[in-house]
């Protein structure tokens, strides 16, 4: 059913008048997918520099608000169009320093790939650097960035200073790849994660996820050389999981 607003707001649209459409619309500037509206709106009638003024509206007044990346992505698709790439970049470059992640990392280096400038990454590793200092959470968004960037070295470090604030599909990622060149440091990770898993009640497919991981912790002790381990760890995880008929008959499933 349609709203007094929505049959104004489409009456203005019909009417053909722009000005008009673009006055319904900034009546009611209560969320970032009006002013998108608006640019869209500006954009395709070739009103190109007030669309720009419309979206760099938006994006201060609702700058991390639903449908304010789109917004944003328009905003330099147009500054492009414009040739100022200059400008491009700086809008990526602000975003990043009010919410550094790695989104609005690789959103930056793609503007910088596309106007052949160099991605600006010391920069960006500084600042989010410091806003790890102050905030650990954003430990995440670094090692992002990190692996991102093909540093996982560095990657490997922070993980371990900030393993409580990474997610398990994150963490399983960055052992995934330490385990192709250093075999030996996943080992004890990947049986903590296991060991969690079963032991996790709230979770009904605890059992499926930890034998997910035990090909990969497999192929972590023959690659480190230790050829009779894996069949020690599994004898010990049965014994340790006898009470745990479920998980005992998953397991014998798995058929490791």
């Amino acid at each position: 059913m349609y709203s007094l607003r929505d049959l104004k707001e489409q009456l203005a649209e019909v009417s053909g008048d722009l000005d008009r459409y673009v006055d319904v619309l900034a009546e009611d500037l209560t969320s970032a997918i009006q002013y998108e509206r608006i640019t869209h709106a500006l954009r395709d009638a070739g009103r190109r520099q007030e669309a720009i003024t419309w979206a760099r509206r938006g994006l201060a007044a609702k700058p991390g608000w639903p449908h304010a990346e789109q917004l944003r992505d328009d905003l330099v698709s147009m500054l492009l169009d414009e040739k100022d790439p200059d400008e491009a970049v700086t809008v990526r470059r602000e975003e990043f320093t009010r919410h550094p992640t790695g989104t609005t990392y690789r959103a930056l280096a793609a503007t910088c790939a596309q106007v052949a400038a160099d991605t600006p990454t010391s920069w960006a590793l500084e600042i989010l650097t410091e806003r790890v200092g102050r905030q650990p959470v954003y430990a995440a968004e670094l090692l992002d960035i990190l692996s991102f960037l093909g540093r996982h070295e560095q990657a490997w470090l922070l993980a371990q200073q900030h393993r409580n604030v990474l997610g398990d599909q994150q963490w399983l990622r960055l052992l995934d790849q330490r385990r192709l060149d250093h075999p030996e440091d996943v080992l004890a990770p990947y049986q903590e994660m296991i060991e969690g898993h079963v032991l996790n009640s709230a979770d009904k497919h605890r059992y499926r996820r930890a034998i997910a991981m035990l090909p990969a912790l497999r192929d972590a002790y023959q690659a480190a050389g230790h050829w009779d381990a894996f069949a020690r760890y599994l004898e010990d995880l049965r014994a340790r999981h006898t009470r745990r008929p479920t998980f005992i008959k998953t397991l014998d499933g798995a058929n490791l």
